[in-house]
C-alpha cells in the first residue's frame, strides 16, 4: 500500500541526492506538507522569505553565486504569480532556479474555493519546463511517474543551457497529518554531459585565418566562468579586439569595458568595420555598440553559444554556432595568428585611451553629479568585492568607468528590471560570505525595500543608494521630461525618509551629499566590521542629466 504523499516525502530527498543545497520557503498553509518534507531533509538549510517576489530574486542571487539549482517554495493562488519576475530573469540570464508551487486539487480550481487559481503551466514562456505532480499516489506507477519527474526537473535546470524550472504540486487535505518516511529505493537518474572539443568547419577555419580585423564581443558573463580564462589568450592576435563589460567578468587588462564611452564619443571618427565580428555570452548593455553594429551595411558575425534560440542582438548574424563559447575560443587560441600585421587592435586602444583622458579632464570640471559619484565609488571599490549593479541609469553610469580586476560583477540584465536587485544581492551575499555591494538607484532601492524584511540579511552587505528623487533615467532618455505630467506619472518622484526607512529594518545609515562627505564615510562605510548598511547619495536629478550628456559627447 503506498502512502498517497509519499511523493512529497521522497521529493526533497531525490533532490538532495542529486545535488540541491539551498531551499527558500515563503509561509503557507497549502504548502505545509512540502515544508515539512523538505524541512526534514535540509533542516536549517531551509531559509525563510515571507514575501514570495523577494524570496524568489533572493534564491537567483543564491544561484548565480553558486552557479548550482536553488528551489523555493510557495503556498498557492498569487504566491505563486509573485514568482514570475524572478523566473523570467533567470530564464534569460540561464540562472537555474527550481520553483515548486503548491496548488489546490485539479477539481477546486475556477470553484471560488480560496487562494486559487490556474497554476498548471503559469510560467510557461519563461521556464524550460513546467511538471504537474500526480494528487497522490494510488499504484506504483504513479511514484514512478513523480520520481522521473523529480529527477529530470533538476537535470532541465543545468542541461544545454541552464534555466528555471517549474513542478505545480496539487496537495489535497489533510495538510497537517504525518508524511510517510522517504522511499527505501529512491529512483535516481545520474546526468552525464559529455564534453568534447569541436572542430571547425574548414570554410569558417578559412574566414577565421583569412580576416585583417576581428571584433569579439562578449556579454554578461559569470565571475571565474571558462571562457574568462580563455578570451584573454586570444588578445595576443594583433587581428583580435575583444568588447567585454564590467558585467561580462573578464579580469584582463587590455579589455575595452567602456564601450558604450569610447564609442559615444567617436563620432565620425569611429573605427572602421571589422571584417569579422563574433558574438557571444548575455546581455550587453552598451546602445552605442548596438547602433555601431546596427548600421553596417553588411557584417560577418558569428552567434557562438548554447542559447534558447538564435540571438542576433546586431542584426547582422550570418552563422550560428551552437556551442559553448569557452570551447569555441580554445579552438580559436589554438589558431592565433601572433606575428600577423594589423593595426586594428592598436587603433581601438588608442580611441580608448584618449577617450578615457577626455573623461577624466571633463569630470574634474563638473559639479557634484551622478557621473562624480560613479567616479568616486567605482575608484574605491574594495579589491575582492562582488559588486551587484542596479539597473536603469546605474548600470549607464556603471559603464563610463574601467573594471576593479578584482572584483566580481552581477546584475539582474536578463530582462533589466529594477523590482528585485537588492533581493538578488542579499542572496548573492548570503551564499558567498564575502563583502556585497549594491549600488542602486533611489527607486530600484524602494521598489524592492522588502528585500531588507529579511532575518537572512547579511551582514557582509553593503547598500549604495543613489538618490536623485525619482528615475534618474528619464532625465537621461530624449523626450520623457519634456511630457505632460513627467513629475507625477514618469519620473516617479517619492516622499519617502531613506534614513528613516534604514532604521526601521536596524540597518546601519550613512549620508553623503559632496565629496568631502562620501570621501568622508566611505572607508567606514565598506569596511567597518558591523550589521548591514546603507549609504544615501542625494544627488539633483537635472544636473546629473546634462553632465551625463556632455560625458556622450565629449569633444561638443
Amino acid at each position: 500500500m503506498i502512502h498517497p504523499k509519499q511523493h512529497i516525502a521522497d521529493l526533497p530527498a531525490i533532490l538532495q541526492q542529486k545535488g540541491l543545497e539551498h531551499v527558500v520557503i515563503s509561509p503557507g498553509s497549502r504548502s505545509a506538507p512540502l515544508i515539512a518534507a523538505f524541512y526534514r531533509v535540509f533542516g536549517e538549510n531551509c531559509l525563510s522569505i515571507a514575501d514570495e517576489r523577494s524570496a524568489a530574486y533572493y534564491a537567483l542571487g543564491i544561484a548565480l553565486y553558486t552557479g548550482k539549482p536553488v528551489a523555493i517554495i510557495c503556498t498557492s493562488g498569487t504566491a505563486a504569480l509573485n514568482y514570475a519576475p524572478a523566473l523570467a530573469e533567470a530564464y534569460y540570464q540561464q540562472v537555474p532556479l527550481l520553483a515548486i508551487t503548491a496548488d489546490r486539487s485539479p477539481e477546486w480550481i475556477d470553484q471560488q474555493d480560496n487562494q486559487t487559481i490556474r497554476q498548471r503551466d503559469i510560467y510557461q514562456p519563461f521556464v524550460k519546463k513546467s511538471f504537474e505532480m500526480p494528487v497522490a499516489m494510488a499504484y506504483p506507477d504513479n511514484l514512478w511517474h513523480a520520481h522521473r519527474m523529480s529527477n529530470e526537473a533538476f537535470d532541465l535546470c543545468l542541461t544545454s543551457c541552464k534555466g528555471p524550472v517549474h513542478i505545480n504540486v496539487p496537495l489535497a487535505e489533510p495538510l497537517y497529518d504525518e508524511l510517510p518516511q522517504v522511499s527505501e529505493n529512491l529512483r535516481l537518474t545520474d546526468l552525464v554531459v559529455p564534453v568534447a572539443k569541436p572542430e571547425l568547419p574548414a570554410e569558417l577555419e578559412l574566414e577565421w585565418n583569412k580576416a585583417n580585423s576581428i571584433l569579439i564581443i562578449h556579454g554578461q558573463d559569470t565571475p571565474n566562468s571558462e571562457t574568462s580564462l580563455v578570451l584573454p589568450a586570444l588578445m595576443s592576435d594583433p587581428r583580435v579586439v575583444i568588447l567585454a563589460e564590467n558585467i561580462a567578468n573578464i579580469p584582463a587588462s587590455g579589455i575595452i569595458s567602456t564601450s558604450n564611452l569610447v564609442l559615444s564619443n567617436a563620432r565620425g571618427n569611429n573605427p572602421p568595420y571589422p571584417d569579422l565580428v563574433i558574438h557571444s555570452g548575455g546581455q550587453v548593455v552598451s546602445k552605442a555598440l548596438a547602433g555601431y553594429l546596427r548600421r553596417a551595411a553588411h557584417l560577418k558575425l558569428w552567434r557562438v553559444g548554447t542559447d534558447h534560440k538564435l540571438i542576433d542582438t546586431y542584426k547582422q548574424a550570418a552563422r550560428y554556432l551552437h556551442v559553448p563559447a569557452h570551447l569555441f575560443y580554445h579552438k580559436l587560441a589554438d589558431m592565433l595568428q601572433k606575428g600577423k600585421q594589423s593595426n586594428w587592435s592598436r587603433q581601438w586602444h588608442e580611441i580608448a585611451e584618449t577617450t578615457r583622458f577626455k573623461l577624466t579632464e571633463t569630470l574634474s570640471q563638473l559639479p557634484f553629479t551622478d557621473s562624480v559619484v560613479f567616479e568616486h565609488v567605482c575608484s574605491s571599490i574594495p579589491d575582492d568585492t562582488l559588486v551587484v549593479i542596479g539597473n536603469s541609469s546605474v548600470i549607464r553610469y556603471a559603464q563610463l568607468f574601467s573594471s576593479n580586476l578584482t572584483a566580481h560583477y552581477y546584475a539582474n540584465r536578463g530582462v533589466s528590471g529594477i523590482d528585485g536587485t537588492l533581493s538578488t544581492a542579499s542572496g548573492i551575499a548570503v551564499a558567498s560570505g564575502k563583502p556585497t555591494l549594491a549600488i542602486l538607484g533611489d527607486i530600484s532601492f524602494l521598489y524592492d525595500s522588502n528585500a531588507l524584511w529579511n532575518r537572512e540579511l547579511p551582514q557582509n552587505l553593503r547598500i549604495v543608494v543613489i538618490n536623485n528623487q525619482g528615475g534618474g533615467i528619464f532625465h537621461i532618455l530624449k523626450g520623457p521630461s519634456e511630457k505632460p505630467g513627467f513629475k507625477k506619472l514618469i519620473e516617479a518622484h517619492h516622499p519617502v525618509n531613506i534614513h528613516k526607512l534604514a532604521e526601521a529594518y536596524g540597518l546601519n545609515y550613512f549620508y553623503a551629499g559632496d565629496i568631502p562627505s562620501l570621501a568622508a564615510v566611505w572607508p567606514d562605510f565598506v569596511n567597518k566590521n558591523h550589521t548591514a548598511s546603507v549609504l544615501e547619495i542625494v544627488t539633483d536629478p537635472v544636473v546629473s542629466a546634462t553632465a551625463f550628456r556632455r560625458l556622450m559627447n565629449l569633444w561638443g
